[in-house]
């Protein structure tokens, strides 16, 4: 048989995925919830890719996981009895069949702590950091008070953190329609499973670990949680709460919100610092408290060691260069956008792989392909695994390419990773139909919405790379270039995210009518991958990583800090743009770049591009205050979680005003840059 080219085989990777495929794996996946450590359904997916051709195996790890009894949060009336009782369930919707309360679990939060405690109520707006700092600055304390806060602008562990640093004894957390833009009963459109707006009883479940300090298992912090006895366990405090937490829905929070009424101060007496306050549901006036009526919250459940299984697929390459695919297979309740979505993508890939086996295409990299266990929880199976795998991933992996979801019923892209990878991914959704624009693809929508903030913008970028899914160990800890997409941008509904409406039903009808939109994440996903597996040259471009670093620098020097010293940053990067352009020029010459034979000159430049996101990690421990992220360019915002930062030494201490220790990491930077420059010059010295 003729062996596949590369141009066939990229051309039959993307004519391969087919919509039915993408709804009946949607449909059966989240016919019921997956809570991570479900053998079952890890073994089904096993035996699923197997079918296709692809060796695969379950990979076991026993980690910290909470498991809830009973939940209950009561507010009380002025003689100490029950006033009102919340329900902690959603209501079962006619329409979406699986919505059943019987079908999901019950309303808690990974890794909070557990226990019943009572006091009067605060509201804290979103919960963020600054948000508590005015509430002290206004004489609102939170000491031995339960918190209530919005959802939405930081991470949920990370609004718990704040508010256990504040003395708080519980926290409440449930989404105000103040968060879902345009899609408002009040701007008339009516709720789920009728409308796009949020459905009053929704419950936004997940983890309150606190997941920009560190990620994986809490009790083996750097290390995998491997089987057995002689796996070191430790204290996991720096990395979860200490007080209870629950999430309700904001049909259940406007009995607590309405007791605040009248106590405490308004929005108005914040004056134009409390402009976000304010939510917008009905008879509410979000005031601060504290309450004179007590309330109690009861969060019990039992910790304890349990296995959960990884699935890895293996197709091998002609060398040991790999790339790694991810999505995860658990879910707080049916999950048909998270992870199934991303799941189901990835089945029409792995089937697509398999299709091109079976025409003896080779790949020059080994590729993997991964379902993550108990991604939910803490991102905890691929961070195990990146860290029981690290001298592997070290030496021989190029890229990680992550899909979550997808789609949340966004319609255009959004991609966030390491500035290498930007090329390619132009490149490749420059191939893939549009699944909203007739005519346009998937690269023109990108381009144009990122045109709307930037007119002059020549072609689009990638976002900055926070944390909240699996690539997290990857790029910020084990410095390997990473991806992460999904259909994001520009949604036309309320997604019910964690909650037992994220649904087929809700899919079909809301998030992806047609599932155009899985359709084209299965293309894009299965063509960068046989672009990055199939060719010899890596298709990176290091000059798009000075460019980032120049745009970054910019927006340092536009904050006009009295003191900071720029200038070694500035003149590191000017060096770095120069020298990236030349690596790039050098390897992306045409004999080297069309060749389809493996040679030294190719291993050697692959390895440059291997090793540049590499240099920018922290040689001795890590980021202040949390030395498992050790990337010094890129991290999750500290106290923001999802959202990324660039130098993230310099930010922190900007935000603690101190300018001093900023202008210590602007030198230790400046430093690794050139370092970096210094390895390339080397490097083509051959």
């Amino acid at each position: 048989m003729r062996t596949l080219s590369q141009e066939d085989a990229e051309r039959l990777i993307v004519e391969i995925p087919d919509v039915e495929r993408l709804r009946s794996c949607s449909k059966l996946y989240s016919a019921g919830p997956h809570l991570a450590g479900d053998l079952q359904h890890a073994e089904r997916i096993r035996d699923l890719w197997r079918s296709y051709g692809i060796p695969t195996e379950l990979i076991r790890y026993d980690v910290l996981q909470n498991f809830p009894k009973h939940t209950a949060l009561n507010l009380h009336g002025d003689n100490g009895s029950v006033a009102y009782s919340a329900s902690l369930v959603e209501d079962e919707v006619a329409e979406d069949p699986t919505s059943s309360p019987q079908n999901g679990l019950l309303a808690f939060f990974g890794f909070s702590a557990h226990g019943t405690v009572c006091g009067e109520l605060v509201y804290a707006n979103f919960g963020m950091l600054s948000d508590f700092r005015l509430l002290e600055s206004k004489g609102i304390s939170v000491k031995g008070k339960i918190v209530i806060c919005k959802y939405s602008k930081v991470f949920r562990g990370l609004k718990v953190r704040a508010a256990e640093q504040f003395g708080a004894i519980g926290v409440i957390l449930y989404n105000d329609p103040q968060e879902d833009g345009e899609y408002t009963v009040k701007n008339g459109h009516k709720p789920y499973p009728h409308g796009p707006a949020r459905h009053p009883k929704s419950i936004q479940r997940g983890s309150v670990d606190f997941f920009s300090v560190s990620v994986g298992d809490p009790t083996t912090p750097g290390y995998p949680s491997l089987p057995g006895d002689e796996t070191k366990r430790q204290d996991p405090k720096h990395a979860v709460p200490s007080i209870p937490s629950l999430p309700i829905s904001f049909s259940d929070a406007i009995p607590f919100l309405t007791a605040l009424n009248g106590q405490g101060l308004s929005p108005d007496e914040f004056g134009e610092i409390g402009n976000d306050w304010r939510g917008a549901l009905d008879e509410i006036d979000y005031c601060t408290g504290p309450s004179k009526a007590k309330v109690t919250l009861c969060n019990e459940g039992e910790y304890r060691y349990s296995p959960i299984y990884n699935v890895i697929g293996t197709i091998e390459g002609l060398t040991d260069e790999s790339i790694v695919l991810g999505n995860h297979h658990d879910s707080w309740c049916c999950g048909a956008i998270d992870p199934v979505s991303g799941s189901a993508a990835m089945n029409e890939v792995a089937r697509g792989l398999g299709h091109l086996l079976g025409k003896s295409w080779k790949p020059y990299r080994k590729i993997v392909l991964t379902s993550w266990d108990n991604e939910e929880y803490g991102l905890v199976g691929s961070t195990e695994f990146g860290e029981d795998r690290a001298a592997w991933l070290t030496e021989n992996c190029v890229a990680y390419i992550n899909v979550d979801e997808a789609t949340n019923g966004g319609n255009i892209l959004g991609a966030y990773g390491s500035p290498l990878l930007t090329q390619v991914l132009r490149e490749v959704a420059g191939v893939i139909p549009s699944p909203v624009n007739e005519g346009k693809t998937v690269y023109d929508d990108w381009w144009s919405l990122q045109r709307e903030t930037v007119v002059s913008l020549e072609q689009p970028n990638l976002t900055v790379m926070g944390t909240g899914s699996d690539y997290t160990v990857f790029f910020h800890h084990l410095g390997i270039s990473s991806l992460d997409l999904l259909f994001n941008q520009r949604g036309t509904a309320v997604y019910p995210y964690h909650s037992n409406y994220d649904s087929y039903y809700w899919v079909d009808k809301f998030g992806d009518p047609g599932f155009k939109k899985h359709l084209a994440m299965a293309r894009l996903w299965g063509l960068l991958t046989v672009r990055l597996a199939g060719i010899p040259v890596l298709p990176f471009r290091a000059a798009d990583y000075a460019s980032a670093l120049k745009r970054h620098v910019g927006s340092l020097r536009d904050r006009s800090v009295s003191g900071l010293l720029l200038e070694p940053l500035e003149a590191s990067v000017s060096k770095f743009d120069i020298t990236m352009k030349a690596l790039d020029s050098r390897v992306h010459r045409t004999e080297l770049d069309t060749s389809r034979q493996m040679s030294p000159k190719v291993a050697e430049a692959n390895k440059i591009y291997m090793k540049l996101e590499r240099s920018f990690l922290l040689e001795k421990g890590g980021l202040p205050g949390r030395p498992w992220y050790k990337h010094m360019i890129f991290a999750p915002g500290l106290w923001a979680g999802y959202d990324g930062v660039v130098f993230p030494g310099v930010t922190e201490c900007l935000e603690d005003s101190d300018v001093e220790g900023a202008n210590a990491w602007v030198q230790r930077i400046a430093e690794a840059i050139d370092k970096a420059c210094s390895i390339v010059d080397n490097a083509m010295s051959y």
